[in-house]
């Protein structure tokens, strides 16, 4: 049995399949993750999860394997089949279970595979909130066969119910008008969702690419971040005179947004656009951001009558702060975007792309505008994105270096540095998935912001 130990992550488990991890890993976490539910529920006689997979090849295998691990530990199964992250979690949730695991490794090329876990009610298991707990189980203990009978129930209607869940935010009033969308699922986990959402709207013309599940991703990679795995999204939108376009990665929780220019809406910009309709009636509600977003996303909220708080980066950190603040929407700049979604009195905070889909094909319809016009404005600050360095100075002598370059400006530690001047803001951190410092720098103007990125740069490299 090989495992890598360091596929045990911040936020998930992921690695080469057949290198990092093999089918054995994946009866072991069953093992390992089953004895972390039963410390976390001790009084209960009975445990039951969500298990789901993507649609890699290699997460057949590994999910026989699973579920041998979770009946050895006598853990119940509810098998929902190919899905979505957010769709494992959307049944965590309405099945009232204790706990989810998806097969999968999001973004990352075919030849990976990987894990994400939750406990019940979708609360997501980080790092030091059981994954290397899990991690040591694994990779440390004896877990004998015991062979034991799989105790599974096969769910086939989770999808439709995850749509319908997603259809009781529309605002009856406005009456979605017959646009024209482009959709680029990039072989992965979105199109089953995105098409059983948008099939409720027949007024709508929608086009596809690459809409096959393919574990492979012979056409791009599966990561909406990355500029250049748009192209085909933005060059259809100008061919087809098209709305918008939707790009989702390859287990579809995240989601971006391109305007009917071919122009990219980024995640943080789509926050402050949608402020204005999440916060119709709900005017005092809390919305959160991340720290590498625009400066304009806090002001959209305030200035729409909410509450902005910033986070740090990181699902699970962004979705605790959501409980502890009982936040009603959050938005990441790397496309993450959670919804506070209730079953009677149980709050879960999970990502949620079709319910940002829906707000956008409102907004169009209410505006009758297009997507162009409606951020043009929002657009206001010069924003350089996020640049990777790898670095061979050690991290924490860079960012003291930076610290007493700016000096004189507000010093944040939320998440690395990130410092503001009345002109320009930058935010500089290491990557918690990658050896990567990552560089992000917003100006009043586009001369500030390249003159304050060069400095940094000079910074980082020397």
């Amino acid at each position: 049995m090989h495992t890598n130990p360091s596929i045990f992550k911040a936020y998930d488990i992921r690695g080469v399949y057949g290198t990092d991890l093999t089918d054995e890993t994946a009866y072991r976490l069953g093992r390992a993750y089953g004895q972390f539910l039963r410390q976390e529920y001790p009084r209960q006689a009975e445990l039951t999860i969500v298990l789901a997979r993507d649609m890699r090849e290699s997460g057949l295998a590994l999910e026989n394997r699973l579920k041998q691990g979770l009946a050895d530990e006598g853990i119940k199964i509810i098998n929902i089949g190919l899905s979505s992250t957010p769709m494992m979690y959307y049944a965590v949730l309405e099945y009232g279970v204790d706990g989810g695991i998806i097969i999968t490794a999001s973004h990352n090329p075919a030849e990976y595979n990987g894990f994400k876990l939750v406990k019940h009610n979708a609360i997501p298991i980080s790092g030091d909130k059981g994954i290397y707990q899990m991690r040591d189980i694994v990779m440390n203990n004896t877990l004998e066969a015991q062979n034991l009978p799989i105790l599974e129930t096969i769910k086939t209607n989770t999808l439709q119910d995850y749509i319908q869940n997603v259809l009781t935010y529309r605002r009856k009033e406005i009456e979605i008008k017959p646009l024209k969308v482009v959709v680029d699922t990039a072989n992965g986990m979105g199109y089953p969702a995105i098409k059983a959402f948008l099939d409720n709207f027949p007024q709508l013309e929608v086009s596809y690419l690459y809409p096959e599940l393919d574990g492979n991703f012979p056409n791009h990679e599966a990561n909406p971040l990355k500029e250049e795995t748009l192209l085909d999204l933005q060059n259809k939108i100008r061919e087809l005179e098209a709305d918008f376009g939707i790009a989702g990665d390859g287990d579809f929780d995240r989601v971006s947004f391109v305007d009917n220019t071919g122009k990219t809406i980024r995640p943080d910009i789509a926050t402050a656009l949608l402020a204005q309709m999440l916060l119709t009636g709900r005017e005092g509600a809390k919305i959160l951001y991340d720290l590498r977003s625009s400066n304009i996303t806090p002001e959209e909220i305030t200035r729409q009558g909410g509450i902005p708080m910033q986070t740090r980066v990181g699902h699970s950190f962004i979705k605790a702060q959501m409980r502890e603040e009982k936040a009603f929407f959050a938005g990441e700049f790397s496309g993450h975007f959670y919804l506070d979604v209730m079953k009677g009195s149980e709050h879960a905070y999970f990502e949620n792309p079709l319910f940002v889909i829906l707000k956008i094909l409102e907004l169009l319809s209410e505006n009758e505008i297009s997507l162009n016009t409606l951020t043009k404005d929002l657009f206001i600050y010069a924003h350089s994105g996020e640049i990777n360095f790898e670095i061979e100075r050690p991290k924490d002598e860079i960012l003291a270096d930076i610290r007493q370059e700016f000096s004189q400006g507000n010093l944040n530690e939320l998440d690395g540095i990130r410092i503001d001047y009345p002109d320009f803001w930058f935010s500089v951190r290491a990557s918690n998935t990658e050896p990567v410092l990552r560089l992000i720098v917003e100006g009043k103007n586009e001369p500030k912001m390249e003159e304050i990125k060069t400095r940094l740069i000079s910074i980082i490299t020397r």
